[in-house]
């Protein structure tokens, strides 16, 4: 069984519709199962408000609620890893995760926690962070970018 992690950068590229919404939506919709770290919600929940707050004089009074109901539909469809001594483990025993941010080497390692469970043959990382990708893909990860060459 294959699964699909994807960081925040995907589902934010769709709900704030960045340039990259298209493929974004393609990535998404193309996963059979999508996996990723409690960090998910975390991180597009204070980004979604963040940009609010940064743009709420040109954007609509109810456009943080339609956001939040459209972003929660999509991390609905999400099987999640919570942070915990395994992930913490994890960054400890792999010291190519010090090199680089906190979050980034979370969520690198809750991917390869997700790698280790029963049936589960591959793990297709999808970010657009291209330092996560770099380093996921030291981890033997096909990312996004390999996906599309292969």
């Amino acid at each position: 069984m294959t699964l699909s992690y994807f960081d925040s950068s995907p589902p934010l590229a769709i709900i704030l519709d960045e340039d990259r919404k298209q493929e974004a939506y393609e990535y998404w919709h193309n996963a059979e199962i999508r996996c990723s770290s409690i960090l998910l919600k975390i991180e597009t929940t204070v980004v979604l408000r963040r940009f609010f707050e940064h743009n709420k004089d040109r954007l609509d009074g109810n456009w943080l609620n339609e956001k939040t109901k459209i972003l929660q539909e999509y991390l609905n469809e999400v099987n999640y890893y919570v942070i915990n001594d395994e992930i913490e483990r994890e960054i400890f025993l792999r010291k190519e995760l010090s090199y680089c941010r906190a979050l980034d080497a979370i969520h690198v390692a809750t991917a390869l926690k997700f790698k280790e469970l029963d049936g589960v043959t591959d793990v297709l990382f999808y970010t657009f962070d291209n330092r996560m990708k770099t380093l996921s893909e030291s981890f033997k990860f096909k990312t996004n970018k390999k996906i599309k060459e292969s």
